[in-house]
């Protein structure tokens, strides 16, 4: 009888081992897939491009991030407009200007510039 009562508690604690084998391989599963979303989400963010204002999200702009990028065209003395590149994207090749221009840059409004205006809607261009 106790033959059998051995075998019972050998069955036993082979069960629990196979269960804290399954727990220690679905954590180490749940780990690295979880590092290996956080680096993609890491290097998506890193590597998005901002087509307007818009997409830039509000975090960045409380946190006063920098955006770095090509200016496309100057509209007046204090209006721009920047064709967003973030790190990788410095090699593609630039937009040319074409129709539909402010879906794909960012407009910059410099304040506190005093600059002149170009003629709009028939109205005169300001002076120096």
């Amino acid at each position: 009888m106790r033959n059998s009562g051995s075998t019972d508690d050998s069955a036993t604690t082979k069960s629990h081992i196979g269960i804290f084998d399954r727990f220690q391989l679905y954590s180490q599963a749940a780990l690295y897939i979880g590092i290996t979303s956080g680096v993609a989400l890491g290097l998506y963010l890193m590597f998005r491009r901002y087509q307007t204002s818009a997409d830039i999200p509000e975090s960045a702009v409380k946190a006063h991030k920098k955006i770095r990028g090509f200016v496309i065209d100057v509209a007046d003395g204090d209006t721009l407009r920047v064709y967003h590149t973030p790190l990788i994207k410095w090699f593609d090749p630039m937009p040319e200007k074409k129709r539909g221009f402010s879906k794909y840059t960012i407009q910059v409004r410099l304040s506190a510039v005093d600059a002149p205006e170009v003629s709009h809607f028939g109205k005169p261009a300001q002076p120096l």
